[in-house]
């Protein structure tokens, strides 16, 4: 039996499992990030990313904050999120978003995205942009991205150097 995913707006009881999502989801990128920049430089940037991630999340779940929260929910438990933003010029934005890593591969994220555009077409907006890493632990974002049929790419590089 195929388990029911269905995709909702953000709730307030929803705000503390997604923070939780996100560290889970990130978990990977982060432990790229440690490997490729060194313990040093690492610790300098991120001191403590899983309580800098969870913020950004939590600050996007409040209701003073301009961004739209969708959930996607399978089987009563919610196992991902999306965070979406209007701008003034007609173009949204997706901001931070994740499955949960035993979630991924259903479907999840395309579902989310398909209804954050939706919701950004209702709000008049005429694109919608992403911004994601394009270091390998990034690939099943991009992937993901592609598949929502994001295809227009701008190249940006972040280089650092020890002094």
């Amino acid at each position: 039996m195929k388990d029911t995913i269905s995709i909702r707006e953000l709730a307030p009881q929803d705000v503390s499992t997604v923070c939780d999502l996100a560290v889970a989801a990130w978990e990977p990128i982060y432990a790229w990030y440690q490997k490729t920049m060194g313990d040093e430089l690492f610790a300098a940037l991120h001191p403590d990313w899983r309580a800098e991630k969870a913020g950004q999340v939590r600050r996007a779940c409040q209701p003073d904050d301009p961004a739209y929260v969708l959930v996607a929910e399978q089987d009563g438990h919610v196992v991902g999120f999306v965070t979406v933003y209007t701008g003034d010029n007609g173009v949204g934005e997706i901001g931070n978003n994740a499955v949960y890593p035993t979630a991924q591969g259903q479907g999840i994220a395309s579902r989310l995205y398909e209804r954050a555009m939706a919701y950004l077409r209702e709000q008049g907006m005429r694109f919608v942009r992403v911004s994601t890493g394009g270091d390998p632990a990034h690939a099943p974002a991009r992937a993901a991205y592609a598949k929502a049929g994001f295809d227009i790419e701008l190249p940006e590089l972040t280089l650092y150097r020890a002094l």
